[in-house]
């Protein structure tokens, strides 16, 4: 069996190589994690030469639409669900305040939701 090479993955998330970050760790949550060196490249791509309106017929709108579609179908492929299930969004504080308004519409008095620990501290 082959052994995890850390020195590897280290080499992928570009803030352990970031002196100012050394000798530190960082657990607050999920959206202050660093992210690998492609999601970087991706986006530092995206804001410097497409982020724009989307799907207009000019390259930079039409490049960006396609990787906005790409990115939906291949994090829906890492899910093992339809592209039609997924939503994106600013924050998981924001997602859950969207996804508690649409599901308060549909909520009849004595109803519950239940709430754990495990749970986004914004609930």
């Amino acid at each position: 069996m082959r052994s995890l090479d850390i020195d590897f993955i280290r080499s992928q998330f570009p803030a352990f190589s970031e002196s100012s970050l050394a000798g530190q760790a960082f657990f607050e949550n999920a959206g202050g994690s660093y992210t690998c060196k492609h999601v970087v490249d991706r986006l530092h791509r995206f804001y410097r030469e497409r982020k724009v309106q989307p799907y207009a017929p000019y390259d930079a709108s039409r490049l960006g639409g396609e990787e906005m579609d790409e990115a939906r179908t291949r994090l829906a492929g890492l899910m093992n669900i339809h592209s039609d299930e997924l939503s994106f969004g600013p924050s998981t504080s924001q997602n859950t305040y969207v996804l508690a308004q649409a599901f308060g519409q549909m909520l009849s008095s004595g109803d519950a939701i239940i709430v754990t620990d495990q749970d986004h501290e914004a609930n």
